[in-house]
């Protein structure tokens, strides 16, 4: 099932970084007028924080706090920092030679929280009319 979980987690990675290739500047900071909306770079900060964050926790067998290093919610910073995060993690992960119960959670979380803006995303974009990369399983629906 970690294999799974694991494999599932690199597709997440992947569909961002092809997003992030066609969104831009204005389409990272538009809203849709919708309760509780969040544009597209709020949840792409919140996305590579939690990667960051959880890269160091897996790494540590634990939680020790969360923050994002993104400075400018820009197309350029978001492909680097997306890009770098997605590695952090990945790498974080393989390293992991005696995989805990408190480990398994994390990795969980993890690839919870990149589902979760998965499908936030998705109704983001449809509700902007823009499209969804190839890589996005669930692009079909709309």
């Amino acid at each position: 099932m970690r294999e799974t979980i694991i494999d599932n987690l690199a597709k997440r990675i992947d569909f961002y970084a092809d997003l992030i290739e066609q969104a831009d500047d204005a389409t990272l900071a538009a809203e849709i007028a919708v309760p509780r909306n969040r544009a597209l770079g709020a949840h792409l900060w919140c996305i590579v924080g939690t990667r960051e964050s959880y890269a160091k926790a897996i790494t540590a067998g634990s939680m020790s706090g969360w923050s994002s290093s993104v400075a400018k919610f820009e197309q350029g910073e978001f492909r680097d920092k997306l890009a770098a995060s997605g590695r952090d993690l990945l790498d974080a992960i393989a390293a992991v030679s005696d995989w805990t119960p408190a480990r398994d959670k994390l990795l969980a979380e993890v690839a919870e929280h990149e589902v979760m803006h998965e499908g936030q995303i998705i109704r983001q974009m449809f509700g902007l009319q823009k499209p969804l990369p190839s890589s996005c399983p669930w692009a079909v629906c709309g």
